[in-house]
């Protein structure tokens, strides 16, 4: 039975000092004064894990936040008042604007319906000129002849004439200036 060996022992030596050290850091206890350090480090951490942790949860802390919270509320419905004005604010600008291009129109059409009256005030400044003219000549013609009973009518027609063309284009005038 010498020839049968083990087979493990071939595969792992097998050393009884390691295998004694092993065991003997396993059954080992922490020194005493690492123990101590870190239980200090525990408390030293607690301690004020648990101080924060009252006053964070204190009657105060929740007042305090609840107030905040309350304010931002109040915070965003004014804000949201304000905006609600701002908007029609925005509004009345852009119907201020379009008014004011409006009056700009009016004005411009205004001058050029003034120079049109004008132009036709010399129209009729030159039409009452003529009339007064050919009146004139006419006169001077029935002053010459003799005065018979045709040309004193046409006469008499053409200053009727003269005075309902006169008194329309001014009635025209008028109307124009008014508008």
């Amino acid at each position: 039975m010498e020839t049968e060996m083990d087979v493990s022992e071939f595969l792992m030596p097998i050393d009884e000092e390691e295998d004694s050290r092993e065991s003997a850091l396993c059954g080992r206890k922490l020194p005493l004064w690492l123990g101590l350090l870190l239980l200090l480090a525990v408390v030293g951490l607690l301690v004020p894990l648990l101080y924060f942790a009252v006053r964070a949860n204190s009657k105060a802390c929740v007042d305090g936040l609840q107030a905040q919270k309350e304010c931002q509320e109040l915070n965003q419905h004014l804000q949201r008042q304000l905006d609600q004005p701002q908007e029609v604010l925005h509004e009345k600008e852009a119907g201020a604007a379009t008014c004011r291009q409006t009056v700009v129109t009016l004005r411009d059409s205004l001058k050029k319906e003034q120079a049109q009256v004008e132009e036709l005030q010399g129209e009729l400044a030159n039409l009452n000129q003529q009339v007064e003219d050919l009146s004139k000549k006419l006169r001077r013609k029935s002053e010459g002849s003799a005065k018979d009973y045709a040309s004193s009518f046409f006469d008499v027609f053409l200053s009727f004439f003269g005075g309902v063309v006169t008194t329309r284009v001014v009635s025209i005038t008028r109307k124009c200036l008014k508008k």
